[in-house]
């Protein structure tokens, strides 16, 4: 739930890619696709999970809005402190579009995806709170994507999610 004045928590989650800043993992071993290599195909299937993950997190469910919640109350215990850090060069806005006195946090998460394009496993770091990663791995492991990956795409697909920007 957005309130005046504050980030939509879960807005804009999705399109900073970490394949499309660094790489697409393969397996989880040491081996990767650099981004210069990957097929467009992956590309754009990485594009299309990062925005199916963003909308999930957007959405009106009761886990995701406990999840917005979540974040909702780190920012406004936690603001004060990241006010000092600096923000990127495409300054993030709050929903009255002013922009953020902070750099909205982001979660890498790992995700594999079945023949059909149903989420099947995620990885992500510790986040500080049990029901706030259960409700995260709970919301990202109920989403399908709509489509296969393309043929002999490397996973896990490896995404940033920035909690907390608008979209």
């Amino acid at each position: 739930m957005n309130r005046p004045g504050k980030p939509g928590v879960a807005g804009a989650l999705g399109a900073a890619l970490l394949a499309l800043t660094h790489s697409v993992w393969a397996g989880t071993g040491a081996q990767h696709v650099s981004i210069e290599k990957a097929p467009q195909a992956w590309l754009a299937y990485a594009q299309r999970v990062s925005e199916t993950l963003q909308t999930a997190l957007s959405s009106d469910t009761e886990t995701a809005r406990r999840f917005n919640d979540y974040f909702s109350n780190w920012v406004d215990t936690d603001a004060g402190a990241l006010a000092q850090a600096p923000q990127s060069a495409q300054a993030q806005k709050q929903s009255d579009g002013a922009p953020l006195p902070f750099e909205p946090p982001t979660l890498k998460v790992r995700v594999w995806l079945d023949r059909t394009g149903q989420v099947e496993q995620v990885q992500f770091d510790d986040i500080g709170d049990d029901v706030a990663e259960a409700d995260l791995r709970s919301l990202l492991l109920a989403q399908t994507v709509g489509v296969p990956p393309p043929r002999m795409m490397k996973q896990p697909v490896v995404i940033r999610l920035s909690v907390g920007a608008e979209m």
